[in-house]
């Protein structure tokens, strides 16, 4: 009876510790794999880790190093990320397992009256300190793309990694010095978990800043560039008489004075639906799409002295988005359905909803970052983007796939 309890005590102590790994690395990886699969691989390897074969007393195989070498090949196979950045977590993850075993002989060889039940609860409880803490950290959902440099990442490994030797070589001491010296190792090592997901939240941070910088400085240049056609526009009428009485005084030169600046400022853009802002966006992804054969279907009810001028930048930025979006997987798949663009001000509500075919039904919605088209194994900031504008001018945004098709509904109040 009592080697049952032993056995489904390690059982759970295995199962638990895998949970706890896999916890961690879905924390900082996008995993390649189904998370099932994923975990079982944890499992097997962890399992094996602490298997050994004995014959006659004696240890004849050891499997803890082959455990940390499948350990290895799961980060560098089955995780997307950069190289450094899982070289440093294989370092913690191998001063994790050795830290909590150093404790776990430590009861055993210093009190050898300990009972194995004392054991498992220690490390019980230091699993699920682990466990905490993990959960306890900030979480970047698209910390595919957002990381250190290498140099970053090297500095830090370098404790994890000096820790690993000094557990294996430290001299033999009484039990609450090293009791204590491991404490001080695992705090080190905490505080260094802290500082590099500060450094993640602070690259997070200037990322985000710098695409919104960008997005707004190229949103307020094609407003201006809208605006300047509107007025020529409107005095398209004065430039044609003035072109007929050059033309009626032989002056070429004055007529292809204004040829040159009119074809310059692009005049033949299309007034689309009057809101310059609108067409601003409308103008630039109509010609992106007919440049690429792709196919598009226009249902607008918006009134041309709509005025938004006070969200014009988050406006134009939202719908560019979206519009980016969905050329971008046509451009990626190939598929010939058209984009449906819908566009409407009703109740004092502005309205975009874009729909785009897609090949798969099953995609996995996630408002602050879904996978990036353009490297599957990344995750983008373009969605994680238009919802923050979205939620600042106090709207709706609502993803769903339906029928083959990636809809997006934003609503915006006026």
């Amino acid at each position: 009876m009592i080697d049952l309890f032993k056995t489904i005590g390690l059982l759970s102590l295995f199962l638990f510790q895998s949970f706890v790994i896999f916890v961690y690395l879905r924390h900082f990886f996008v995993i390649r794999i189904s998370k099932i699969r994923f975990y079982c691989f944890i499992f097997f390897v962890y399992f094996i880790g602490r298997t050994s074969i004995i014959v006659n007393q004696d240890t004849f195989i050891d499997f803890k190093f082959l455990s940390l070498f499948f350990t290895f090949l799961i980060l560098f196979f089955f995780l997307s990320g950069d190289v450094m950045k899982k070289t440093f977590h294989f370092f913690f993850l191998i001063f994790w397992f050795l830290i909590q075993e150093d404790i776990a002989l430590l009861l055993f060889n210093h009190t050898p009256q300990t009972k194995v039940f004392v054991i498992l609860l220690v490390q019980f409880i230091l699993i699920l300190l682990t466990l905490l803490f993990i959960l306890g950290l900030k979480r970047f959902k698209i910390d595919n793309l957002i990381g250190l440099n290498k140099i970053e990442y090297g500095i830090l490994s370098i404790t994890p990694l000096f820790s690993i030797v000094l557990l294996l070589y430290k001299t033999t001491l009484p039990l609450i010095e090293v009791l204590a010296f491991d404490s001080y190792l695992w705090l080190i090592n905490i505080v260094i978990i802290v500082l590099y997901n500060y450094l993640s939240e602070k690259n997070y941070n200037i990322i985000k800043h710098k695409i919104a910088y960008d997005e707004n400085s190229m949103t307020s240049e094609i407003i201006k560039q809208e605006n300047e056609l509107a007025v020529l526009r409107h005095d398209l009428k004065n430039i044609v008489s003035s072109i007929d009485f050059y033309a009626d005084n032989n002056d070429c030169e004055n007529i292809k004075l204004i040829t040159q600046e009119i074809l310059g400022q692009e005049v033949f853009n299309r007034k689309i639906t009057g809101c310059i802002p609108i067409d601003a966006i409308l103008n630039q992804k109509i010609s992106k799409m007919k440049k690429s054969g792709i196919l598009y279907y226009l249902d607008l009810q918006i009134p041309y002295n709509l005025n938004l001028k006070s969200i014009a930048i988050d406006t134009c930025a939202i719908l560019g988005n979206i519009l980016d979006n969905a050329i971008e997987e046509i451009e990626r798949t190939g598929l010939k359905s058209p984009i449906d663009i819908v566009l409407r001000f009703k109740n004092n509500k502005l309205v975009f909803k874009i729909a785009n075919p897609i090949n798969s039904l099953g995609v996995a919605i996630n408002y602050d970052g879904m996978k990036s088209i353009k490297a599957p194994d990344r995750q983008g900031i373009g969605i994680k983007s238009t919802y923050d504008r979205v939620m600042k001018l106090k709207g709706h945004l609502n993803i769903s796939v339906k029928s083959n098709q990636f809809i997006v509904l934003v609503v915006i109040p006026l």
